[in-house]
């Protein structure tokens, strides 16, 4: 019985000592206004990005619609559904809105510092700047 404890024991310790030590990366939380999509300034269009990290769901208002969309975080790694939003017509904000829409949908990675939120595509390039 004594034998059975100890390699219990052993193998408790071995399972504790195998444990990551790893920081887990935390994803984007709180709100944003977007800045740039791609090298388009659009701060003046105050987009919103609202990140409820429980949930994995952002929204807020892009140019004239308000918006929804699930993500998940992985890493440094971030992935969009698909945005559901409502369908108001705006003249100037149309060609704005889809660029923000398909920056989410192209996102790959992103990176946080000093407040500021850049999502980034494939290829590492910056698609989407928020403060």
């Amino acid at each position: 019985m004594k034998t059975f404890a100890v390699m219990l024991l052993l193998v408790f310790v071995s399972f504790s000592a195998c444990k990551s030590t790893d920081k887990k990366v935390k994803g984007p939380k709180g709100e944003y206004i977007v800045a740039s999509i791609k090298k388009d300034t659009v701060a003046r269009k105050e987009i919103q990005l609202i990140f409820d990290e429980e949930k994995g769901q952002v929204s807020g208002k892009a140019v004239c619609n308000s918006y929804s969309a699930t993500y998940v975080v992985s890493g440094n790694n971030i992935k969009f559904s698909p945005a559901v939003s409502t369908k108001m017509m705006c003249h100037e904000g149309t060609s704005i809105e889809y660029n923000f829409f398909q920056a989410l949908l192209n996102a790959k990675t992103f990176s946080l510092k000093s407040n500021k939120l850049s999502l980034l595509d494939a290829e590492e390039q910056p698609i989407l700047i928020a403060k």
